[in-house]
């Protein structure tokens, strides 16, 4: 059922508020409590990473170009060596290029964006002025990564004008969903060094400092690699990382954003607002947070069941925003939220069926928390769509789609990516929490801290 409840404007609105409402007449027994806030951040980050090029270029004229897919909300950041040199690279801004001005896509020249920068991690020989001299550049230098380090570790701006070095334009083809980035070398056939480039490093991503952030360290990345010896391999290596069950440990599956969400405590190992392998109950309002991202009703639910207590967020969040709850607990009651994740028709996140333990069995409360079974559930109650583009979605329309013919609430340990075109990725357990051991869809980061 189709209640078209969020919209797109609310979606970038983040005003986290709950209420309830309290009977003076009732006496009520004391119930010792503790509060706690749960934090719920959209961890979306990297979508999709690919190599550029497969040899230097070293002629004037000479190009790479590499296809991509990028949605509405992602940024666009890439890197190669300027091959010359002891550790300058040319790269995006560390804010990534916005690929996306509302329904128009980036295209042009997107040359003022690209900056050629000192990694910080090699000392600067004479490369421009008397390269042959040098003895730590390629193809000089008698291994990788044999340079000595240099005193300034931060990676600065060069301040050079990258015209004199490269080009840079995008195009996009709507038929396939695909923009194409073209870098072409500049004639510097009168310049004595001929600023090669290198094969290097593409990733669409949703937040800040993707690759480096300038005025910091190198990340731990593969990045210094790249702009040492002019490989792509180990910071690609990086983020495709797979966790100890085969899942990506550092790539999100999509792009979504969470809807608003609620969080509840409750006695026992059982959650009162779903069981997975059974179907929803249809007063439990679990139908319309997952399908439209409406928590109203499954917050009045829950604060109808005894011993049960919730709260819930009047906005949702952005990939690197933030959904904060504080809520009163009573000793000895474990905790739980829902979010819906918006790109898709029926699918919420939640911590396992068990809860978040928060206290010890002397009603103390624990020095941490177990936080990271969150998983990916299927809610039974609507037809798949492609993920991020079903006219059944919040996003995209919110329309009428078929009822699920496996109605009930399961794990999702599969999602076909054609938002971004990484194929099929599997999570056997669905899990969400970004940087999981075990891998999954990296969708989100659970805090959870005593407040008193």
């Amino acid at each position: 059922m189709k209640l078209k409840f969020l919209s797109f404007a609310f979606l970038a609105t983040i005003v986290l508020t709950s209420c309830s409402d309290n009977d003076d007449n009732n006496i009520e027994p004391s119930v010792e409590t503790n509060t706690f806030r749960v934090t719920l951040k959209n961890a979306i980050n990297y979508l999709n990473v690919k190599k550029i090029g497969t040899a230097p270029l070293t002629t004037t004229g000479a190009y790479y170009e590499v296809n991509f897919k990028a949605t509405k909300g992602t940024y666009l950041s890439f890197a190669n060596m300027f091959a010359q040199s002891n550790d300058w690279f040319f790269a995006t801004e560390d804010t990534g290029i916005k690929l996306w001005d509302g329904n128009t896509p980036k295209t042009g020249d997107i040359s003022s964006y690209v900056r050629v920068f000192d990694a910080g991690s090699e000392v600067d020989e004479e490369f421009l002025t008397n390269f042959s001299a040098t003895i730590y550049t390629a193809p000089n230098q008698s291994a990788p990564n044999t340079g000595p380090a240099d005193d300034n570790t931060n990676v600065r701006d060069t301040d050079r004008n990258i015209l004199n070095y490269l080009s840079a334009s995008l195009t996009y083809e709507s038929s396939t969903k695909e923009f194409t980035l073209k870098i072409v070398k500049a004639d510097r056939d009168a310049l004595h060094n001929p600023g090669f480039i290198t094969p290097g490093i593409l990733v669409v991503h949703t937040q800040d400092n993707a690759l480096f952030e300038e005025n910091t360290s190198l990340k731990a990345n593969g990045l210094e690699s790249l702009a040492e010896d002019g490989s792509p391999q180990a910071i690609y290596d990086w983020f495709n990382e797979e966790g100890t069950a085969g899942a990506p440990l550092r790539l999100s599956s999509s792009y979504s954003v969470l809807s608003p969400g609620v969080a509840y405590s409750h006695q026992g190992d059982q959650s009162p607002f779903f069981t997975r392998g059974e179907a929803a109950l249809s007063i439990s309002g679990l139908e319309e947070l997952a399908e439209d991202g409406n928590a109203e009703i499954a917050y009045a639910y829950l604060n109808s069941l005894e011993n049960v207590t919730a709260v819930k967020s009047n906005a949702g969040a952005a990939p690197g925003e933030s959904i904060t709850f504080d809520i009163e607990v009573p000793v000895g009651d474990r905790l739980n939220f829902a979010t819906m994740f918006v790109s898709s028709n029926d699918w919420f996140i939640s911590n396992n069926q068990a809860g978040i333990e928060l206290f010890n069995e002397d009603g103390s409360v624990k020095s941490e928390f177990s936080i990271n079974k969150n998983y990916l559930y299927d809610s039974g109650t609507e037809t798949d769509q492609i993920v991020g583009l079903g006219d059944g979605q919040p996003m995209n329309g919110n329309n009428p789609v078929a009822e699920d013919n496996d109605t009930t609430v399961r794990r999702v340990t599969e999602l076909d990516d054609v938002q971004f075109g990484k194929g099929i990725i599997t999570s056997p357990a669905g899990v969400t929490q970004n940087n999981e051991v075990r891998g999954g869809y990296n969708l989100i980061e659970v805090s959870v801290e005593l407040i008193n």
